[in-house]
């Protein structure tokens, strides 16, 4: 029947729905009458009584030391299932912390060339978030792309873009710009790959041949950020 597989959907199972259907039939029972009517044996009876009992959805009363059990009337089932679902919307958040990290998605860009560099700096500019980048010689960007990263800066500017920038102790230039600060670390320490980070993106560039990869990561991101600001409390200010 329709209510008996109503029934079963919201949780109960195929003995609790006997006895429940037998009581609203019978009006208000003992269990001798309940075996009667649903067949079941009468120790079970009383397991299913139990957990109808505990789910709000029968009564009883006592009458001459013999219990007489009563269906809740079904507009309980209504609260019965609004608790379950107040019960699920509890469990989301906790039990959405336990996705494993490898569902976490990571998407990969990859660019050739000075359009490509051209496409990954306008991302940058586009995306009006404070950048931080390891490894900057910025000698190699003025002498092959010094008409691009001027238009770069003026993009920077205009979206109120803040840089902090890691460069080589013997760096022999460095644009001065408003908005970036500079530090730099020894020789020895410095990694010759530009690495620029912003929002949940990481910018790799390769020079030879020149290809940049953009890494798009919250836990990647986060990651680099702080192995940033560990190397520039220790790096020197910029005293140029």
């Amino acid at each position: 029947m329709e209510y008996e597989k109503a029934l079963e959907d919201i949780g109960l199972s195929q003995g609790e729905i006997k006895v429940y259907i037998a009581l609203l039939k019978l009006g208000s029972a003992p269990v001798n009458k309940i075996k009667q009517e649903t067949k079941i044996h009468r120790t079970a009876i009383y397991d299913f009584l139990e957990k109808l009992k505990n789910k709000g959805l029968v009564s009883y009363v006592s009458q001459n030391k013999v219990n007489q059990y009563t269906a809740i009337h079904p507009n309980k089932l209504l609260d019965f299932v609004k608790e379950k679902e107040d019960s699920i919307k509890a469990a989301v958040p906790g039990l959405a912390k336990l996705l494993k990290t490898e569902e976490k998605e990571i998407n990969v860009e990859v660019y050739k060339g000075k359009e490509g560099l051209k496409a990954s700096l306008t991302e940058i500019a586009k995306a009006g978030k404070d950048v931080v980048g390891f490894g900057i010689d910025e000698t190699k960007y003025k002498s092959m792309f010094q008409h691009l990263m001027e238009q770069y800066f003026k993009m920077e500017e205009k979206m109120g873009i803040k840089e902090r920038l890691l460069a080589s102790e013997k760096a022999k230039f460095v644009y001065k710009k408003k908005a970036a600060e500079y530090r730099f670390i020894p020789e020895e320490f410095f990694n010759p790959t530009p690495t620029l980070v912003y929002g949940d993106k990481v910018v790799i560039t390769i020079w030879d041949p020149l290809t940049i990869i953009v890494i798009e990561n919250r836990e990647l991101a986060d990651g680099y950020k702080k192995y940033f600001e560990l190397l520039w409390k220790q790096a020197k200010r910029d005293q140029r």
